[in-house]
């Protein structure tokens, strides 16, 4: 029987806020996304875009509601999900290879060899391999978003988790990371869940933009259908940006930038 990558019924979170007053962060969310999607959440902070991320990652538990991975429960973290965070979050100490095999070395059933020659395939595959015994601080910010994308890869993950992992990069790396990321989508054929704010980011990579609003709903839920490759410069592109922003809640219009 083939399932879903991921379902989503029913959740529910909420946290203590100040004075004890509950803030909802989730609120009766309901998500498919099927195997192979790359599906981006969009919306204002606030919006439960990365908490919803975090319960996906078994980060943070649901206090209601059901999860399920591949028709298995999540109950807590686990290497078939893999998570990118906005800052690369890599061990200076090592180098590029290093940090990649970090994850690989908890694969038993790999041999040696066989960690160092998917290391190696990975950082060839964002286009690292002259840099591969750079330590981190002699690093790009795009650099080390890339380190950082081959090591959640390596371990061959069912689905990628990345959250708003270009915000902090420049116009120029975050356009290369773009094409980079499409490539890569389409070599590895892996499922991904990613968070944005920016409408076009979203439209540029994704096959599905979801749409959410603060307390934590899903809004809109809109299938791209432009063909790839993609570009941030296509006016095809821009002109799906907009009709998608014009789907947003009028209060969120301005977190939710184009």
């Amino acid at each position: 029987m083939t399932f879903p990558c991921l379902v989503l019924e029913k959740i529910n979170k909420r946290f203590s806020g100040i004075g004890g007053e509950p803030v909802v962060a989730l609120d009766d969310v309901s998500l498919t996304v099927n195997t192979g999607e790359y599906v981006c959440l969009l919306g204002r902070s606030g919006s439960g875009k990365s908490t919803l991320l975090s319960v996906v990652a078994g980060l943070e538990s649901p206090d209601s509601g059901t999860i399920l991975a591949d028709g298995t429960a999540v109950s807590g973290p686990d290497r078939s999900r893999m998570l990118m965070f906005q800052e690369a979050a890599l061990f200076p100490w090592l180098d590029v290879r290093d940090n990649v095999l970090y994850g690989l070395n908890l694969l038993d059933r790999l041999s040696p060899a066989e960690r160092l020659e998917r290391a190696d395939e990975y950082i060839e595959m964002v286009g690292l391999t002259r840099f591969r015994h750079f330590r981190i601080h002699e690093l790009s910010g795009g650099m080390r978003q890339r380190t950082a994308l081959a090591r959640a890869l390596a371990p061959d993950p069912e689905m990628l988790l990345m959250d708003e992992p270009f915000s902090a990069l420049d116009a120029m790396t975050r356009e290369q990371l773009y094409a980079d990321m499409q490539r890569i989508w389409s070599e590895t054929k892996k499922t991904i869940l990613m968070v944005t704010h920016n409408v076009r980011e979203a439209v540029c990579v994704g096959s599905r933009v979801v749409l959410m609003e603060a307390p934590g709903k899903i809004v809109g839920d809109e299938t791209v259908s432009l063909p790839y490759p993609r570009s941030m410069n296509d006016p095809e592109l821009a002109k799906t940006a907009a009709a998608i922003s014009a789907l947003l809640p009028q209060s969120d219009k301005g977190g939710a930038s184009l």
